[in-house]
């Protein structure tokens, strides 16, 4: 066979390969046409992965970029995704020729006295020999193409989990900060109510020397302070608790962890929400995004179990040249090559490749089941979300008007002790009775925004409106 027919045939075997197993198909799977949770008039919005932005404040920003940046279970989780996309150029080179170099220099000295085999000469000769060798598989069923295809989804599954781990440390350096910030203005109402109830205190044990009380109200008045007092402990520790989690978060160590309160000793809030939100931003969950994927990686699995029941076909290649002198190492004469095709097929394997075939459809099914749980698990993540959000409006507008409320009968008291209508004790009261809503407030308020940046990890990122010229 001459080197121009036999690279005819190949060209033909090539032509002739084809891809054995299903094609991907992605899964769909329908959003509800308005949440449950916020109906209204459809309205648009885009994604805006940069949610934290809305808060305006830039300690947060830079505790989330830092966290972005120095985070090690990030850092180790980009790493993988690394390596996975090494293992998609692993894959995809054995459908590439393997060619190696390989060389002998030999001095021999052949037995005289062994009659068989015949000896071609006596005595001592040598031996050189420089060559390549070389073999090509050819994908003639697509079985290369399969598992490239089922690595490059094993790959983008892998990011698609980094970018979970990423949206979860996110929310997780949002939910701290703004805990340690309602940990700080709550310390801040805490430390006020406290003196007042001294102040109160005070007060009645005067009253108590001068006779118009009972060692019962002092008593009493003992306890109302022991217990306002330990109420700033936990404050403390919670405080100090959310510091040292934002130090691990962003890969520092507590006692270099620097915060600044702010000024007002407010919690931050986030953006408005849009009137409603399209179900298509569930899109954007890594979560389903990874379950699409496994889908897709599971699909292509298939295909390499298929192709394993046909025959396997390789093109062995040998080039190079043999001689006893090496001065002649190079001519014409001593050149030697080999081509050809080799072939082989298993007849029998006790059934291992059927049922092979079978597993690998029983998983891709269960992947697509898991696709399915997954978008419904993540309509439920947003809706009960929704919902929260929905119930702690409600309750924090009417703390807003009662503290409201409260702080005009404050200021009503305050005026009638300053003009001497009224002794201090209604005003103490009063400011005790503030206080107390102020930081039923301030729970509340942290609540809220506590499930506004849930709300934003279930959605897979943040939202803007679109303007109505187009523009976002």
């Amino acid at each position: 066979m001459n080197m121009a027919r036999a690279a005819s045939i190949l060209a033909l075997m090539v032509v002739a390969g084809c891809t054995v197993g299903p094609d991907y198909v992605a899964p769909h799977a329908e959003g509800p046409a308005q949440w449950v949770g916020r109906p209204g008039v459809p309205s648009l919005s885009v994604p805006d992965e940069l949610w934290w932005a809305g808060f305006h404040d830039p300690q947060l920003s830079r505790l989330i970029h830092e966290a972005l940046t120095r985070n090690n279970d990030l850092a180790a989780a980009e790493k993988r995704v690394e390596a996975a996309r090494d293992q998609i150029r692993i894959e995809a080179a054995a459908s590439s020729p393997v060619i190696g170099l390989g060389g002998i220099a030999e001095n021999r000295r052949q037995s005289q006295t062994i009659q068989w085999p015949p000896r071609a000469s006596a005595g001592d000769y040598r031996y050189w020999s420089l060559g390549f060798d070389g073999s090509w598989e050819l994908d003639l069923f697509g079985m290369t193409r399969r598992r490239t295809e089922a690595a490059r989804a094993s790959q983008a599954e892998m990011a698609a989990e980094l970018d979970g781990l990423r949206l979860r440390l996110l929310a997780e350096v949002g939910a701290d900060y703004v805990t340690w910030c309602a940990a700080l203005a709550r310390l801040q109402v805490a430390k006020d109510r406290i003196a007042l109830v001294a102040r109160q205190r005070d007060l009645v044990t005067h009253e108590w020397h001068a006779g118009a009380r009972g060692h019962a109200d002092v008593d009493q008045a003992e306890a109302d302070l022991a217990a306002a007092q330990q109420t700033v402990p936990p404050l403390l520790a919670q405080a100090t608790e959310m510091k040292n989690a934002l130090a691990i978060l962003t890969a520092t160590t507590p006692e270099a962890m620097q915060l600044t309160p702010r000024a007002d000793l407010s919690i931050p809030l986030p953006p408005a929400r849009p009137p409603s939100l399209p179900s298509e931003v569930l899109t954007r969950r890594p979560d389903i995004q990874a379950a699409t994927f496994r889908y897709a990686r599971d699909s292509a699995e298939i295909g390499v179990a298929v192709a394993s029941l046909y025959p396997k076909v390789a093109i062995p290649l040998d080039f190079g040249v043999t001689t006893s002198t090496l001065h002649q190492a190079f001519t014409t004469a001593s050149l030697l090559w080999q081509l050809g095709v080799t072939a082989g097929e298993t007849i029998y394997a006790g059934g291992r490749r059927t049922a092979q075939i079978d597993a690998a459809r029983l998983q891709r099914d269960a992947a697509w089941l898991g696709y399915r749980q997954a978008v419904l698990n993540a309509l439920r993540d947003v809706e009960d979300r929704l919902a929260t959000i929905g119930d702690n409006e409600s309750r924090l507008s009417s703390v807003g008007l009662e503290l409201h409320a409260a702080q005009e009968k404050l200021l009503h008291a305050q005026r009638q002790y300053r003009d001497g209508e009224d002794d201090l004790a209604p005003y103490l009261v009063q400011g005790i009775t503030s206080d107390r809503i102020h930081d039923q407030g301030l729970t509340t308020q942290q609540e809220t925004v506590l499930v506004s940046i849930a709300l934003y990890k279930a959605l897979g990122g943040g939202w803007r409106p679109v303007l109505s010229g187009g523009s976002g």
